[in-house]
């Protein structure tokens, strides 16, 4: 066999990257050794890289020559069908946010901004979407309201970048309620509700008790206001029925250094102040999960790309390898298996057949 001139099936090398990348791998030197290391389990028993393993250069060309689009288009797609079989949530929490993938520089020196669906209630990504060059996530996230069909009856929530009346109004479009956090870049709106909140009376209350982690001692006090008729900077935006304050207050355990924050939100709920308080903590499940996951466990922020496709094609594969994942431990697989760590020690036998299932799913889709 002549080295550079061997043709490798696509699936073949996305498997070897997911596969890789499941057990710990960060850069494509480690993806190729792990291939070569597990070439014979890979050939004999998921029948792929008849040819061998394929090189540094070889990733390099396939990460940079897959439409970025239509893999992630992919990639959400297999999620929603497996929450869409497994449809057990009464009401389901819809996330959105967004994420730098900082291991990646464009032109003006900015990371690329990766938005996500995400749903909470089933710890998935249900799409994404990149932000456009010198744009923001104002522009990323009504495309992905725009294509949900995913979203009637659901909660969404997200943060300040997303308090626009128009995304709002797309939400209430789709069928869905929404929790939005609201701050200094809607000024009129929030300069509005802080001046009347003093004068109002809470509709409901609800004060959590003292809380230690992480060294301090945390409570938040939540305060429901629906007389808000008042507020005529609020009436663009659509169904908003509640103001919500959120007052916490932290005491570092050792110094004793005190802080309070009040932060404020709108929302079309009508519920009571305790499970208002638990939707909005429950939204930084996107970060607790699948940002901490990316980076922490897959080293996104380490990685680096030159192009923006590539780095979104790297988001994209990283992001199915949780989904495989996350659904793996759905399924109740050993607990080494799910909370593996060390680099090529996992015998991933019982996984790899959720990732090659899940690939020829996602492939046949398209007819990638």
């Amino acid at each position: 066999m002549n080295k550079g001139n061997c043709k490798h099936k696509l699936s073949d090398m996305l498997l070897l990257v997911i596969l890789a990348r499941a057990c710990g791998c960060e850069t494509r030197k480690d993806i190729v050794a792990f291939g070569t290391i597990h070439l014979s389990y890979l050939q004999d028993h998921l029948g792929i890289l008849a040819k061998g393993c394929p090189s540094e250069p070889t990733l390099c060309r396939m990460e940079g020559g897959i439409d970025d689009i239509t893999l992630a288009s992919l990639v959400s797609t297999l999620s929603r069908k497996y929450v869409s079989e497994h449809d057990g949530a009464n009401r389901r929490h819809i996330a959105i946010d967004g994420k730098f993938m900082l291991g990646t520089k464009i032109g003006d020196g900015r990371s690329p901004d990766v938005v996500t669906a995400f749903s909470v209630t089933d710890r998935l990504p249900l799409d994404t979407e990149m932000c456009e060059v010198k744009s923001n996530e104002i522009k990323a996230v009504p495309k992905i309201i725009e294509r949900a069909d995913y979203m009637n009856g659901c909660v969404i929530t997200a943060d300040a970048m997303s308090c626009q009346s128009s995304i709002i109004k797309g939400i209430v479009g789709k069928g869905a309620d929404y929790l939005i956090a609201l701050k200094a870049n809607q000024k009129a709106a929030r300069w509005s509700v802080e001046d009347a909140v003093p004068t109002l009376h809470p509709n409901d209350e609800w004060k959590t008790e003292w809380e230690l982690a992480h060294g301090r001692l945390y409570q938040r006090r939540c305060r429901v206001y629906s007389d808000i008729s008042g507020i005529k900077a609020l009436e663009k935006f659509l169904n908003v029925k509640a103001v919500i304050a959120i007052d916490t207050h932290t005491i570092e355990k050792k110094s004793g250094t005190e802080q309070k924050q009040t932060r404020y939100y709108i929302t079309s709920l009508e519920e009571r102040a305790q499970t208002l308080d638990r939707i909005s903590r429950m939204h930084w499940g996107i970060e607790n999960n699948l940002h901490w996951t990316l980076d922490a466990r897959m080293r996104q922020d380490r990685t680096k790309r030159k192009e923006t496709k590539s780095a979104r094609n790297l988001d994209s594969i990283q992001k199915l390898v949780y989904i495989i994942y996350t659904i793996a431990s759905k399924k109740h697989l050993p607990e080494t298996i799910r909370k593996r760590k060390e680099l090529f020690k996992v015998k991933f036998s019982a996984i790899a057949s959720y990732a090659k299932n899940s690939l020829a799913y996602a492939i046949s889709l398209l007819s990638l």
